[in-house]
């Protein structure tokens, strides 16, 4: 009896030795990147055992195969209740976006460890892509308490304040993010983003600021900035930054557009038309690239290419079309197609009736079409109507000319 318990220690003992060499060896293949030969000697492994399917989930999980992964996670959590194998399930549970039963298992490891930081992070952050708010700020707020330096915790707290739609519970919890670590980029450009929506400029820029030169290279700070630049009409500089996020983010429609528009405005009209036929390669819907082609051409007296262009514009716009007519009602004005413009400016009007410049020109024309002024008032009445404080020129021209229309008429009544 004895010697059949030694040859069966001797068994047990050789074959913990062979695995152990065998697991060596397939952590030096990995180590040199040769996972297929790993995964082969791994599933030659007979019987698997809890370590040989959790070292295939890794590996599994390495490569991005998450659903082979998690067979096998589950295979080896079936063999032996681990927490490393528990974790890793999780994760690629949380990688498959299957975040519900990635949240089940967190909540369990949790459970057994209250004070296991890393993964109430994840936790919390899951509750928040899953809309489960009230969860979320719990987790987050206990965290704050286990660990009062960390900005993170703060900065998730705020966004779970926008998504309530709480604005002050928002900044104050960007800005103690921002307290906690100056340096924490996100916090900032979240703050400098904020205060940009709220047009507090001072504090907006402070932070925009900031930002940058924390880290110049961030693509949304450099983004707020061009923003920044592009509304106050500083158009040469905004082609710096955009140059610079073009070369570290190429065909990005953004920088594409506002390269574009800045050339256009700077009146560098070949390289604001190449730019913008990008545009258009990147982003078909976007049909406000053809009515700055139409611009570009109406500039070079362009016109029937203008004209196309406009007319590409308004059959692929899915919104608003205003701007085009009224560029096609200018375009008709400038080769005196009276009738035309008109038509044009109706349209834009139509689109869009809160133009004050639409309807002003659409009053113009009417009044150097008709010889019967009787349509030509009630179109500049209309405009008072609406704009009468728009603009103190035009109100002024206006009501100018309804007076010398009135006195025309009257006179013309008397001699009769």
């Amino acid at each position: 009896m004895k010697k059949v318990f030694l040859v069966l220690l001797m068994g047990f003992t050789l074959k913990v030795a062979a695995q152990t060499a065998t697991f060596s060896r397939i952590d030096s293949l990995l180590e040199r990147g040769r996972y297929q030969i790993a995964l082969k000697e791994l599933k030659q492994i007979n019987p698997q055992t809890y370590s040989s399917y959790y070292k295939i989930g890794k590996i599994y999980t390495s490569i991005d195969n998450h659903q082979k992964a998690v067979e096998n996670y589950k295979q080896s959590l079936f063999l032996e209740d681990n927490y490393s194998a528990q974790l890793m399930l999780g994760k690629s549970y949380q990688s498959l976006k299957k975040y519900s039963k990635a949240i089940a298992i967190y909540e369990q490891i949790i459970a057994q460890n209250p004070k296991n930081l890393t993964l109430g992070y994840q936790l919390g952050k899951l509750y928040l892509r899953t809309n489960q708010l009230e969860l979320a700020k719990g987790i987050f707020t206990r965290l704050t308490v286990l660990d009062t330096e960390n900005p993170n915790y703060n900065y998730q707290l705020a966004l779970i304040s926008f998504k309530e739609k709480d604005g002050n519970g928002m900044i104050q919890n960007f800005l103690t993010s921002y307290k906690k670590d100056t340096s924490f980029v996100p916090a900032v450009y979240q703050l400098a983003k904020t205060y940009t929506a709220l047009k507090v400029k001072d504090s907006a820029r402070i932070f925009l600021n900031k930002g940058l030169q924390l880290d110049s290279l961030d693509i949304n700070l450099n983004k707020l900035k061009i923003n920044e630049l592009y509304r106050e009409r500083k158009y040469h500089i905004a082609v710096d930054y955009l140059q610079k996020i073009d070369s570290l983010e190429p065909d990005d429609v953004f920088t594409k557009k506002m390269l574009a528009k800045s050339y256009f405005n700077l009146g560098i009209y070949d390289k604001a038309e190449l730019e913008f036929k990008k545009v258009g390669a990147l982003d078909p819907d976007d049909f406000s690239h053809f009515t700055y082609l139409g611009h570009i051409e109406k500039v070079r007296k362009e016109y029937q290419k203008a004209r196309f262009n406009y007319y590409r514009a308004i059959s692929a716009g899915k919104k608003s079309r205003h701007e085009e007519y009224y560029s096609l009602g200018v375009l008709e004005l400038e080769l005196n197609n009276l009738k035309k413009a008109m038509e044009m400016f109706g349209l834009s009007v139509k689109e869009n009736n809160r133009s004050h410049m639409a309807l002003y020109q659409y009053a113009l024309t009417t009044d150097s079409f008709y010889a019967d002024k009787k349509i030509v008032l009630e179109r500049y009445q209309d405009y008072l109507n609406m704009f009468e404080y728009r603009d103190k020129d035009m109100t002024l021209f206006v009501k100018k000319r309804m007076d010398e229309i009135k006195k025309d008429a009257f006179m013309k009544r008397k001699k009769e």
